[in-house]
């Protein structure tokens, strides 16, 4: 049910009820965006996205992530260039601690002079972490090409000289002139009365003074007369690059076209481009198309990321790919492929209240109409195979694309390749000439009922006959199913020499099975709007896949005989080796997950945790097909295999699926090896160099198993040092502007495990950085916390417990893993009274225990430090 109404002020708002799960989503969607700045202003929408967290007339610094946390909800926002959102996802008993927040965020800031100087040091370094990383920095390229003149070509987040330099006076004239009633609309969606509701808002939002809202007019965009070729040297080890056209706005008649174009040539691993650069030949590590819709003129992209060597063959690639666009109409099966996954997003957005008010909240946006995605449907499901050609013709125009690429090799090489690709790209595209030849085609109307049905969801344990076990929760409120089944093993049962394996094992698990290929398997899932995927961990490994259940036996057939009957074929595994590798030398492009890597190797020395989860160069070159089957055999055992589904489902319909499927396996046993800890005797810091803008830091711990008695206390210090109300965010970003990123970190495993806390921060900052992390650690080991302190985390891990349940694969996950560890799976669903049994002397005990033991320090930078 939904209700729109306006406020006197003129802020329009939006309460779309719904009573599946008692959570409540409350957004405020700001009509201002990077695009709406002027020269001299740049970031600053970004800037006060940050600064309304900041303070206001009620609450003062860290009191409104405080707020909202202890409440056990959370809250964050987002800058785009055409909008700004702040948000809050909360039970529904605690919404009106949500619409307080977001009222006094967004109508009352204080916008403090000393704290905004503090902020701008946390944005310089954000900015700094998008410097190091490949995709943001491609993706800024990517724009500049495009945009010349419009602020779309300009960066979100702004420029540090504007940020550094933007008086206090200025950004309270941007807020006063662009955060206005009559600029904004609330969207709160979720378990609530509208009639209640609406008392209210009327009562927090009525009192926002209705300021005069100036309006920005946007530089337009000049038509783009040629082609437009950027290269940006880099010290990256990937490659990645766009080739782009501009299109209108997401409200032109051709969005529509241009969206099912996109999913035909570039989305799912059965699309032509994954199919002719990834599947069939490993000339990219990735590659797709996109079509990105903006309030003003988009652009539609293809993307690759890849070796540098492989970079001219790749493109010679592209080129036939977009030619057959336009010579020939797409098939019957890929125009329903296309449509059935636009169709189904409809179901999938609806497991969430936060995904329910997102969707509703752009459509409003963008079509003054929340429920626009009805009319688009409507246009999708009215295209024909020649209107694809018709708009690939019209938008992939010989002589105005652009070519953006940011590389490591000699960029006058990297710009010949360039020039040659562009050269025979806008030959060929003249020469494309639309078929004459008309398709038949009907779309198939994807009609699936998606109200929620009231019942009470009930999990129940099985033992197969087989010995095999299945956990089933039959759960109607959707008509989506979350399923995975898992086998114990992991990198536990991988030889000291074969690190790789399982992550190998994994990536293959779908290559090929008895009566699907890889690409039956990839078509098939596609076609369904599905999602089938292996996974391997420290552990277990095992298949996942998630469906509508309309669809429910079509995907059993292959998930049943991809579990069933792997091949393993030796040219796909050779081909996936080439992508592993790939990511091996990438490593540098990725401090962070560097400054993991050595920390664990430290932190569970001798024990199978600490090996690399890809593997090396020489071991991937040495695993073959063989050993995918001679590990697939070790773990494939019934009685080591357990079930879980999550969903629209018939219990018995399942129970004798499964029955029928697992009798095929050998019986065998659990697998329950074990291996011994070495005791840390002494503290380690590690350093590695790196030439990058920001240290990464993890100072850490031996922490505890998966069975340990405490790990609940362990969760609430987690949840102490943890959000933007925790301690970690207030006293090391907040009060001193170190780091954008801050967090604790821990994982429990079945012998050991770690606990600790990461940072990234300029090289400068690093001492201050970890001497910071251990005062806090130490902190709780030295002084007992408060009852209040303590309830706010209780109630902060509650509150998230129950926010991310509303979705099913959490659900079944946490079922699955629990089970397969040897713990009740029951407690899964209710730990309340596990998380307020903690006292204070519990969070200080275990405290001590964890930090009064040798610390482990990884450092990954351009310097190190002296401690």
């Amino acid at each position: 049910m939904s209700k729109k109404f306006q406020l006197k002020n003129g802020m329009k708002v939006l309460f779309l009820e719904s009573h599946k799960s008692p959570v409540v989503s409350v957004q405020m969607w700001v009509k201002t965006g990077s695009a709406d700045e002027k020269k001299g202003e740049e970031g600053l929408s970004h800037f006060i996205e940050h600064l309304v967290f900041k303070g206001t007339r009620k609450y003062n610094v860290g009191e409104i992530a405080a707020t909202v946390e202890g409440s056990g909800g959370e809250l964050n926002a987002y800058t785009s260039f055409d909008q700004t959102v702040f948000y809050v996802t909360i039970s529904k008993q605690f919404s009106d601690v949500a619409l307080d927040v977001i009222s006094e965020m967004m109508g009352f800031p204080t916008f403090d002079p000393k704290e905004i100087d503090n902020e701008r040091e946390v944005v310089i370094e954000e900015i700094k972490r998008g410097q190091d990383s490949p995709g943001r920095r491609a993706s800024q390229l990517l724009f500049t090409n495009v945009f010349k003149k419009h602020p779309y070509g300009r960066p979100v987040i702004g420029y540090d000289k504007v940020v550094n330099g933007v008086s206090p006076k200025k950004i309270l004239q941007y807020y006063h002139s662009r955060y206005v009633p009559s600029n904004m609309f609330l969207v709160v969606a979720g378990d609530f009365e509208s009639k209640e509701m609406k008392k209210k808002v009327e009562e927090l939002f009525g009192a926002f003074a209705p300021y005069k809202l100036k309006k920005v007019a946007r530089t337009k965009e000049p038509v783009q007369k040629a082609i437009r070729i950027k290269v940006e040297q880099t010290k990256f080890e990937q490659t990645t690059g766009y080739l782009t056209w501009r299109i209108p706005s997401v409200k032109h008649k051709d969005i529509a076209a241009l969206e099912v174009l996109s999913a035909i040539l570039g989305q799912g691993d059965s699309c032509r481009l994954m199919q002719s650069l990834r599947i069939r030949e490993p000339l990219t590590n990735s590659v797709g198309s996109f079509s990105y819709s903006m309030q003003d003129d988009g652009l539609f992209a293809v993307s690759f990321n890849l070796e540098k060597e492989n970079l001219a063959k790749a493109l010679t690639k592209v080129t036939p790919e977009l030619v057959k666009l336009i010579e020939e109409p797409p098939t019957s099966a890929e125009m329903q492929k296309a449509i059935t996954n636009f169709a189904s997003h409809e179901v999938y957005s609806m497991e969430t209240v936060d995904n329910i008010a997102r969707k509703a909240g752009s459509n409003e946006f963008y079509y003054n109409d929340h429920d626009y995605y009805r009319k688009y449907m409507k246009e999708i499901y009215a295209l024909k195979p020649e209107d694809i050609q018709k708009v690939a013709k019209k938008y992939f125009k010989p002589d105005n694309f652009g070519l953006s690429l940011m590389t490591n090799m000699d960029k006058k090489e990297a710009e010949q390749i360039l020039k040659s690709f562009a050269k025979d790209l806008k030959k060929a595209l003249q020469g494309a000439k639309l078929s004459k030849d008309t398709m038949k085609f009907k779309a198939k109307k994807f009609n699936i009922n998606v109200g929620a049905v009231k019942h009470t969801p009930e999990t129940e344990k099985i033992t197969l006959s087989s010995g095999a076990t299945l956990l089933i929760r039959d759960q109607k409120d959707t008509p989506y199913v979350a399923m995975k089944a898992a086998f114990l093993g992991g990198t536990r049962v991988e030889n000291e020499n074969q690190t790789g394996l399982t992550e190998l094992f994994s990536r293959n698990w779908l290559s090929g099975s008895k009566n699907f290929t890889e690409d039956d398997i990839n078509l098939k899932v596609d076609e369904l709007a599905a999602g089938l995927g292996a996974f391997g961990g420290r552990n277990s490994a095992g298949l996942s896949m998630d469906y509508l259940s309309p669809f429910e036996d079509k995907m059993l057939e292959i998930y049943a005989d991809s579990l069933l009957h792997p091949l393993f074929p030796q040219d796909i595994l050779e081909r996936e080796k080439v992508v592993i590798k790939n990511q091996i030398k990438a490593r540098n492009d990725n401090p962070a997950q560097l400054c993991v890597l050595s920390f664990l190797q430290e932190i569970f020395k001798g024990h199978p945790y600490a090996r690399d989860m890809i593997g090396t160069e020489a071991s991937i070159n040495a695993i073959n097909s063989e050993h995918l089957m001679a590990y697939y055999k070790k773990i494939a055992h019934a009685k080591n295999l357990t079930f879980c589904v999550v969903g629209d489902v018939n219990k018995d319909k399942w129970v004798n699926k499964l029955e029928e499927i697992t009798k095929l396996f050998p019986k065998g046993e659990r697998i329950a090896n074990k291996f011994p800890i070495a005791e840390l005797k002494e503290g380690k810091k590690l350093y590695q160099q790196l030439k990058k803008e920001q240290s990464h830091i993890i100072v850490g711990y031996r922490g505890l198993t998966l069975k340990d008695p405490n790990r609940f206390t362990l969760e609430i210090i987690q949840s102490i040092l943890s959000g933007q109300g925790g301690r970690l965010f207030i006293e090391l970003r907040d009060k001193n502007s170190l780091a954008y990123s801050v967090s604790p970190m821990h994982m429990e495993g079945l012998e050991c495990g770690y606990f600790g806390g990461y940072i990234g921060c300029s090289p400068e900052k690093s001492e201050k950085a970890i001497q910071m992390l251990k005062a806090e650690f130490q902190k709780l080991a030295d002084t007992k916390i408060s009852e209040e302190e303590l309830g706010r985390a209780q109630r902060y891990l509650i509150g998230r417990h129950d926010i991310e349940l509303q979705r099913k694969s959490t659900i079944c996950n946490a079922l699955l893993f629990d089970d397969i560890y040897g713990l009740d799976y029951k407690d899964t669903l209710d730990v309340a009274d596990k998380y307020f049994a903690v006292t204070p002397e519990d969070v200080q005990k275990l405290a001590q225990k964890i930090f009064s033991q040798p610390s482990v320090i990884s450092l990954v930078g351009p310097s190190d430090v002296e401690l």
